[in-house]
């Protein structure tokens, strides 16, 4: 034991060229030439080493020790690398559990091999390592199957151009910066380093207390061979029975914690007892653990880094980290053992402290490794749209102006809106949005007033109030608006509300109307005093030419001063023949706040050019008809046409009660409704601050959607080939929505964003986002939910249908259309 921390700094100083080596070949090949290239010249260094073993002397002992720990590092580390470019995130948690296996199973049959070989066969041990040369070699041809069979999938990602220019003087400083710049690949080898010390001086710990146990070499030989072999199993029993099932549970996270908490656990232990058996439970937690659950946990924790940066960085950091902090410990154990003269007890009170630091590190790196896929879907799902969103706000003012003068209305329209929002109009020729004043097209027209009142553009009055005699309403109307919001009467003849009643006595029908319409949206209390029975009376009862006009400027005004004499009034408009009359009174009839109209607005739900509108007007009611909606949109007797629609009232509503309400209805309402009520519950929470879910009555509900969503997927597999196309089809709209509701359903309990980019992930349809969205999907839920989901999400990327785990699964044709009845 003594001699160790000696040959770990020796260790340490040779991995750093080495290191830089592989880094420099990496560059330059592919990642399938770079495996088997290293792989040949590590069997060849094997075949020199058994060459010179004939030389006597010591320092060669040191050089197999020291080659042994970079070349089994080097041969781990590229079949890790090659396992990462082969197999997508959901793939590698299921994969690498057996591959870690695959691992344990050759270390024991390496054993197993080895005593065969030698007891049997009578073969020297020098001449095992050119058995061990041998199979390296032949993992060459693997290789080469492999990348047959997957079509080239090793090599992909790999920018060979890009990485030969790069590939000069500064090869370290660049292979350091890459890890400096990227949080997670810092973290993981921060795990890395501070594991290996920590492991270390375990190491030393137990061989120092197990030599002074057993005080000969054939004996502390013996002790050694079967403390290896019995830990072997153990890890082969942890892999078997035990690694898949706890890192399915408990995830990534889970996989890289456990062994640092085993380990503190032990290292308790040995500080309060330490003797022999305290020794061998805490190695053997040691060796049982990392090659198996933490081996695995810590490969998957580099499956979102880039695989362009994992080429160059990865096997560098195995091997410059781990023979580099195995220096470190050397270093270490030299200072507290000699300097210090630290005994094996207290020992036990340095390896604490580094666990805990090591437990941070692992709260670190997991928030590190679902943040890595966090940003990656954002950065794939939202591309398209961070670029349509700044496509206004960045345009210079040579093609601003030019979109403005587009014979595209669509695009001129957008472009005053954008103008709108805040862009700086002294880079447009006033000229230009003057002429727009005359365009042919109402719209524009009626934004480039609204335009040039919402930016506050003065000096058009005259201009301005030619277009009190426009054709449209819409335009007259937002004309006078103009004019009303600059009137100054110091500057003009006449007082403003001399004017008004003027314009309300006028002759003229299209001043009457677009006076009354001035009033209405922007007049103070003063000018809405104008507004009477009588005028509205007159109003209503007008037959000549421009009564349907005038009919909808006295709807906008019935509700200005409600009182119970005008609900007469209004009744007759929600009856009136004209769609634009109606639709101005349901919005009226929300802002009296009169209750007697609520039965006559869902009424009118019957007729679907009025959808939108009632939504709107009985919103306007606010929280006094909550209890009334949901009556009205959980009972069982209830016309469902209506019902769908209530659902977006309480969406207008936009409060705390009307999300509750919403809750609360979710577990009594049909499937048609259920669907509206999860879009309104989203939209809602869009709308008000920190809203408050039930989040375990949310939870319950996406285990019902989720297990709809498997019942009807079943039911179109027994039902595929014998029913009417109509009835697939009808299946396939409803799988998609309770696919829809699933994800709906979890934003409302996790991060909305993150689970929004999940769908869209998952929509996409390409297998790699697809694998990054579930495997995110997987580290944002906690088991209960994942276990049911998981399944679900997976079978998208599968041949597997995971639709048959609920108890309740459907069997036969005859249940398949019982449960869609």
């Amino acid at each position: 034991p003594q001699q160790l921390p000696y040959v770990f700094m020796l260790t340490a100083l040779v991995a750093v060229p080495v290191s830089m080596g592989y880094s420099r070949y990496s560059r330059r090949a592919s990642l399938s030439w770079v495996i088997n290239g290293v792989t040949f010249f590590l069997a060849a260094s094997l075949v020199a080493i058994w060459w010179l073993l004939g030389v006597e002397s010591p320092v060669l002992y040191y050089t197999l020790y020291i080659w042994v720990s970079i070349y089994s590092i080097l041969v781990t580390s590229q079949f890790w690398l090659l396992a990462n470019a082969l197999f997508r995130p959901t793939q590698a948690k299921r994969i690498f559990t057996l591959l870690s296996l695959a691992a344990i199973i050759g270390s024991i049959a390496g054993g197993e091999i080895t005593g065969l070989l030698t007891d049997e066969l009578n073969m020297k041990p020098s001449t095992l390592i050119l058995v061990g040369a041998a199979l390296l070699v032949v993992t060459i041809f693997l290789v080469r199957i492999i990348r047959r069979e997957t079509n080239g999938t090793a090599d992909s990602g790999q920018e060979m151009a890009s990485d030969k220019k790069s590939v000069d003087d500064d090869l370290g400083g660049t292979l350091f910066k890459d890890i400096l710049t990227s949080r997670h690949l810092l973290l993981i080898t921060g795990i890395i380093g501070i594991s290996v010390v920590t492991t270390t001086m375990i190491d030393y710990q137990f061989k120092t207390i197990a030599s002074e146990v057993y005080l000969t070499n054939s004996s502390l030989t013996t002790f050694m061979g079967r403390f290896y072999g019995r830990v072997s199993i153990v890890a082969l029993f942890f892999q078997l029975f035990f690694s898949s099932k706890f890192i399915s549970r408990n995830g990534v996270g889970g996989a890289v914690a456990i062994l640092p908490g085993m380990l503190l656990l032990g290292s308790v232990g040995l500080f309060i007892w330490p003797v022999l058996a305290a020794a061998i439970l805490l190695r053997g937690a040691d060796q049982s653990l990392k090659h198996s659950v933490d081996r695995t946990g810590r490969e998957l924790l580099f499956i979102p880094v880039e695989m362009k940066l994992k080429k160059r960085t990865k096997v560098f950091i195995d091997l410059f980290v781990d023979n580099g902090a195995q220096g470190l410990a050397g270093a270490l154990l030299l200072l507290l053992t000699l300097v210090w003269s630290f005994s094996v007890q207290y020992l036990s009170l340095v390896v604490i402290g580094l666990l805990v630091c090591w437990i941070i590190l692992v709260v670190w790196v997991y928030r590190s490794y679902i943040n890595e896929f966090r940003q990656s879907l954002e950065e794939q799902v939202n591309a398209a749209e961070h670029k349509r969103h700044n496509q206004y706000a960045e345009l210079s003012p040579a093609e601003m102006l030019e979109k403005l003068q587009s014979r595209d209305n669509t695009v001129a329209l957008q472009s005053l809106k954008a103008l709108e929002r805040g862009y700086d109009l002294r880079e447009v020729p006033m000229l230009t949005l003057e002429r727009l004043l005359g365009h042919p097209h109402p719209q524009i027209r009626r934004q480039a007033l609204h335009l040039f009142r919402s930016r506050d553009i003065d000096g058009y009055m005259q201009e301005v109030a030619r277009l009190l005699e426009d054709p449209n309403v819409e335009v007259r109307l937002e004309a006078a608006r103009y004019l009303y919001h600059f009137y100054d009467a110091e500057s003009y003849d006449g007082d403003w509300l001399m004017l008004l009643k003027q314009g309300l006595a006028h002759g003229d029908l299209h001043i009457r109307a677009t006076t009354l319409g001035v009033i209405v949206k922007d007049g103070g209390d003063q000018e809405r005093a104008l507004i009477t029975d009588e005028l509205l009376e007159e109003g209503l009862q007008y037959s000549g030419e421009g009564a349907r006009e005038l009919r909808v400027v006295v709807a906008r005004a019935v509700s200005i001063d409600y009182t119970e004499s005008r609900s007469s009034i209004l009744k007759k408009l929600l009856e009136d023949r004209s769609q634009e009359v109606v639709s101005q009174a349901i919005i009226s009839a929300g802002y009296t706040g009169d209750r007697q109209f609520v039965p006559v607005l869902l009424n009118l739900f019957e007729k679907r050019k009025y959808k939108k509108k009632i939504q709107k007007g009985l919103a306007i009611y606010g929280r006094r008809i909550l209890g009334t909606l949901f009556d009205y949109m959980t009972d069982e007797q209830g016309k469902l046409s209506r019902q769908v629609k209530i659902p977006q009232v309480l969406y207008h509503n936009h409060s705390q009660e009307a999300l509750e309400v919403l809750q609360l209805a979710l577990e009594e309402s049909s499937i048609p409704v259920r669907h509206q009520i999860i879009k309104a519950l989203n939209k809602i929470r869009q709308k008000i601050e920190n809203p408050l879910f039930n989040k375990e009555k949310l939870k319950n509900n996406v285990y019902q959607e989720a297990r709809r969503y498997a019942l009807l997927n079943q039911s179109l597999m027994l039902l595929a080939n014998s029913s009417p196309r109509e009835l697939s089809n009808i299946m396939e709209e409803e799988i998609g929505k309770s696919f829809e509701n699933m994800f709906r359903l979890l934003g409302l309990v996790y991060d909305a964003d993150d689970i929004y980019n999940v769908y869209k992930g998952i929509k996409s349809g390409e297998e790699a986002l697809v694998s990054e969205s579930i495997e995110f999907l997987d580290n944002l839920m906690e088991w209960e939910i994942r276990k049911d989901l998981m399944p679900l999400f997976e079978s998208k990327i599968s041949d597997t249908q995971a639709f048959s785990i609920w108890e309740d699964s459907i069997r036969s044709q005859q249940q398949a259309l019982r449960f869609l009845r």
